[in-house]
């Protein structure tokens, strides 16, 4: 890479903090350098590329149209010098330092984020990243180097399964499905909860699909849904006494929990996630991702408090 070329990246870099910023003032204090300078500078990169990308608006640089359409390309271009960064650093020194993992919400707090604290500091770091259910896949096209997803792999990407976390009806203490000091992991049935006040995501997340499957092929509905995108919160408004929430995190705030199946009749397994590791083929850390996915996956086994290892 010669020098334009890099001087290129770094213009690139400075355009992309302005679109974030909004302002080149803004922009230049974040990157500390003079606001005049950073002004030159995107003037030359539009001259370099023959493109107009901004237009004066008041006291404001706005995108042009021709701007807006670069701004994904530019984000490519700069994820992809970052990953050949990242490479040469991995063959250089043979170890991969941090690692990017795209996950939703509830497995970052449940999954990922309690596997971090049983690493050392010879482990690479893994730095989460939060994203929706069926947005994990694209994920790895922007930047993540894995994802831990509930989502069926797509063909095209390496994938390596983790655990199956049931789907739990939580509700607090005293509340008549819930009986007894000891009951949390008994099994209910999804019939079960017809009368209830039921919390649950919204259908914009797996889980929530996979009940509305069950309640339609067991012909059952509740009486009163709320939707609520973070199992935490669900699980807050359940220990206030406002419903039974559903999630598939194990219990906290003393909650009661029991596994939901769609019946109890015929041995037919509990509702469930299939998480699992996915990452892009050819990934430079592809063997680390692929160590890290099998540790990931003895950790939730071992993990008997969660009851994760259920249906694997």
């Amino acid at each position: 890479m010669d020098h334009s070329d890099q001087l290129s990246l770094r213009r690139l870099h400075q355009f992309l903090t302005v679109v974030d910023l909004g302002t080149v003032t803004r922009a230049a204090e974040v990157l500390h350098t003079a606001q005049p300078a950073l002004s030159r500078q995107i003037k030359a990169l539009e001259r370099e590329l023959d493109l107009k990308l901004f237009e004066p608006q008041g006291n404001r640089l706005v995108l042009t149209p021709t701007g807006r359409a670069f701004v994904p390309v530019a984000q490519r271009l700069m994820r992809e010098a970052r990953g050949l960064s990242q490479a040469v650093h991995v063959l250089q020194t043979g170890r991969v330092s941090s690692l990017t993992v795209a996950a939703t919400t509830a497995s970052i707090r449940s999954v990922l984020a309690p596997f971090i604290a049983t690493m050392s500091s010879d482990d690479p770091m893994l730095i989460s990243q939060d994203h929706p259910h069926f947005e994990l896949d694209a994920a790895l096209r922007t930047g993540a180097d894995m994802a831990i997803s509930p989502v069926a792999p797509a063909p095209h990407l390496r994938s390596f399964p983790l655990a199956f976390p049931p789907i739990r009806a939580s509700a607090a203490p005293g509340h008549p499905l819930f009986p007894g000091e000891q009951g949390d992991g008994a099994p209910m049935s999804i019939a079960e909860l017809r009368d209830e006040h039921v919390i649950l995501p919204s259908p914009r997340s797996v889980s929530r699909l996979l009940v509305d499957g069950c309640l339609s092929d067991e012909g059952v509905t509740f009486s009163r849904i709320t939707e609520c995108e973070d199992g935490h919160t669900s699980m807050a408004l359940a220990a206030a006494g406002h419903g039974v929430a559903l999630v598939t995190e194990p219990p906290q705030y003393g909650l009661r929990s029991r596994i939901v199946h769609p019946s109890l009749s015929g041995g037919r397994a509990p509702l469930h996630l299939p998480l699992h590791v996915t990452w892009l083929p050819g990934h430079h850390a592809e063997g680390v991702i692929g160590s890290i996915a099998q540790r990931l996956q003895q950790f939730l086994r071992r993990d008997e408090a969660a009851d994760w290892a259920a249906g694997s």
